[in-house]
């Protein structure tokens, strides 16, 4: 695997080690099953619409192999690419490998090389968060000629609003849907989105653009501050969707309001929001949701 456990958090989103942990753990106990309980009817047809009929497809984070065998069965040739050794031996030992289409691969996409190009990606409920997310989406870019394909859960966190603005600011061209069953109560129904990223035409930045640092809000705070702005603040951070504020104040005042700032998140949203210290001043950040029940690519 690329990058050390250390640097997983900056490179994927999520400590990498636990994530794989956990993906070993649902190898004993799913089958093909697995990730049945986020496909809903209609789903996997969306999904297929995108893959051209005989592509060559890149699929990342195939699993037990629940969507290689619908893939196969559009495309012309898959590369399943799996993480997970207890997985991959679930794919190995099922009858999706029997097909002469289908490649097996262990590994993570930074693991290929950009010489090996596909027509198509395929990447379904990856938990990669904030600027992981970016990230793979470069390296996809990178090795895809026609378009990615993501199918990411509609959660509290927002990532996949994020992603499709962070795609943009990277240069690629950009369509996102919301999709929803139509089985149960409207508050009830499942939900899903379909976001395709165009990779034709793309050419590939010096540098990974911080597009989720320009999803942060900026706010001025007096000094000496007022009685009761930290938990203002708070109020207003939870209220709005900014995925992080700012909060700059003279150096005098800094420590204090840091401090009134961790008392407030503590009191009003703990599991939610954290805040941290940098080098610009304050920041409150609002925690990715959904990280313990995810799987990895």
């Amino acid at each position: 695997m690329s990058g050390s456990v250390g640097d997983s958090t900056s490179l994927y989103g999520v400590p990498l080690d636990r994530a794989l942990a956990q993906r070993e753990r649902h190898a004993d106990d799913f089958d093909i099953d697995f990730g049945e309980e986020r496909v809903f009817p209609g789903l996997v047809e969306f999904l297929l619409d995108e893959v051209t009929p005989e592509a060559s497809v890149l699929e990342v984070g195939a699993a037990s192999g629940l969507l290689t065998r619908p893939l196969l069965e559009r495309a012309g040739r898959v590369t399943a690419l799996e993480p997970s050794a207890g997985l991959l031996r679930r794919l190995l030992s099922s009858s999706v490998a029997d097909s002469p289409k289908l490649l097996i691969r262990q590994g993570m996409v930074e693991d290929l090389s950009p010489d090996k190009t596909f027509d198509v990606a395929v990447v379904t409920f990856t938990p990669r968060r904030g600027v992981g997310l970016s990230r793979l989406l470069v390296e996809l870019g990178l090795r895809v000629k026609d378009k990615i394909v993501l199918l990411l859960d509609d959660d509290n966190s927002m990532d996949w609003a994020y992603l499709a603005r962070a795609a943009a600011v990277q240069g690629f061209d950009v369509s996102l849907r919301i999709l929803s069953s139509s089985v149960g109560q409207l508050e009830n129904r499942r939900r899903a989105v379909l976001l395709v990223v165009n990779v034709s035409g793309w050419e590939p930045a010096d540098r990974l653009l911080d597009s989720w640092a320009l999803d942060a809000s900026e706010v001025r705070v007096p000094y000496p501050t007022p009685r009761g702005e930290a938990t203002r603040l708070v109020r207003y951070f939870l209220a709005g969707g900014d995925r992080a504020m700012r909060v700059s104040i003279d150096q005098r005042g800094e420590e204090r309001l840091y401090g009134n700032l961790r008392t407030a998140v503590h009191r009003l949203a703990r599991e939610n929001v954290t805040v941290r210290r940098s080098t610009d001043g304050i920041q409150i950040v609002r925690l990715p949701k959904g990280t313990e029940g995810d799987t990895v690519e």
